[in-house]
This record gives structure tokens, C-alpha cells and sequence, in this order.
């Protein structure tokens, strides 16, 4: 694992624009485009509850490499000030754990790792 410098809630802002734009791709790909459907779409796979279900089956497929929880860790014990709107502190931080390593493995340049959690990502999202 390289030694990682940057705060662990930078880099969940990095992962969280990045998983929102991988979302909002998927969603218009599947032909969703009329604006109610697609926000509703989006919500399932991009709100923090979407984010933490998602988290709990890659957890429970055992997907994730050792330095990954390392950084799901890091993730968890962010220091965040805010919360959000509709999920208690530990979902939120279980989202902010997800974003943390999209935002590590964008960040050190993991490309096939980071497509391959992503399009995960997406297939769970489809399920929720």
C-alpha cells in the first residue's frame, strides 16, 4: 500500500464526485433521461443508505484487498463535521467509507481496480 497523505475526507470528495458521475452515467446509459426517474434512480445508488447497502454485499462477498479496508477504515474514522439528510451517523459513515477508496484508488492511479469496484457498484445499485 503506498502511504497515503491526503485526509481521508479529501479523499471521499474525490470518490463521491467520481461514484456520482459513474452513477449518473449508468442511469442515462440504461435509457432512464425523464427527470423524476432519473433522480429517483440516482438516489438509490448515490444517497448514503444506497452507498452503505452496496458496502455491506461487497463486504459480504469478501471483495475488498487488504489495503482497501485500510482505507474503508480510514474511511469510517473520518473526522466529518456534517451528516446526511436522511440516514443516521453510522450509514453516512459507511457511505463516506465507499467514497473514501474510490477517491484512494482514483487518487494512486488503481484504474482497474477502481472500474472494476464501480461497475460492482452499479450492478448492487441495480438490485436495491
Amino acid at each position: 500500500m503506498e502511504i497515503v497523505t491526503e485526509n481521508p475526507v479529501s479523499l471521499a470528495w474525490i470518490g463521491d464526485a467520481i461514484y456520482s458521475l459513474k452513477a449518473r452515467n449508468h442511469i442515462l446509459n440504461k435509457g432512464i433521461q425523464k427527470p423524476a426517474a432519473f433522480e429517483r434512480a440516482s438516489a438509490k445508488i448515490c444517497s448514503a443508505r444506497g452507498q452503505a447497502a452496496i458496502l455491506n454485499e461487497l463486504n459480504q462477498r469478501n471483495f475488498f484487498l487488504e489495503d482497501e479496508e485500510e482505507m474503508l477504515r480510514r474511511g469510517r474514522n473520518a473526522n466529518v463535521n456534517t451528516t446526511a439528510k436522511n440516514a443516521d451517523r453510522k450509514t453516512y459513515m459507511q457511505a463516506t467509507a465507499l467514497e473514501c477508496l474510490v477517491g484512494y484508488l482514483s487518487r494512486y492511479h488503481h484504474e482497474e481496480r477502481l472500474n472494476q469496484l464501480l461497475d460492482l457498484c452499479m450492478e448492487i445499485g441495480d438490485t436495491l
